[in-house]
């Protein structure tokens, strides 16, 4: 005796991933966490900018004036040559009801910290949508 399986209707999609900060995705519907999923129109989003933005003059600088000072005073004008660098991390706080999640995405650069503000925004505009579509 043989068994058919029949099929039973379109198969379940994965649901797209809109936009993703961290170990967080965003779908149209729900926000993914790993604390768990949560409906979108449920969920308050806030970050915290942790990062601490220091100049230094760099190396090359100051091993391009050690070289030429004797030849040329004008030398220490590569002193004035600046070097930014940006460290920390921005902190993504997920908040439905009584749970939260909060995502520490590591931040390297002023372009970084940027980007992860520009995507939590994404994020908040998302939730506004679904609240206003009931």
């Amino acid at each position: 005796m043989s068994m058919e399986m029949q099929p039973q209707g379109p198969p379940m999609q994965e649901p797209v991933h809109l936009v993703s900060i961290g170990n967080v995705h965003v779908t149209d519907q729900a926000v993914v966490t790993p604390a768990g999923t949560w409906p979108l129109a449920q969920v308050n989003v806030t970050t915290t900018d942790q990062t601490s933005t220091t100049t230094h003059t760099p190396a090359w600088a100051i091993v391009m004036v050690v070289l030429f000072i004797w030849f040329f005073l004008l030398s220490l004008l590569f002193l004035f040559a600046k070097e930014t660098r940006v460290s920390g991390f921005v902190a993504v706080h997920i908040q439905c009801g009584g749970y939260s999640y909060t995502e520490q995405v590591p931040v390297h650069s002023a372009a970084e910290r940027a980007e992860i503000l520009r995507r939590a925004l994404y994020v908040q505009g998302l939730i506004g949508r679904a609240r206003s579509m009931g």
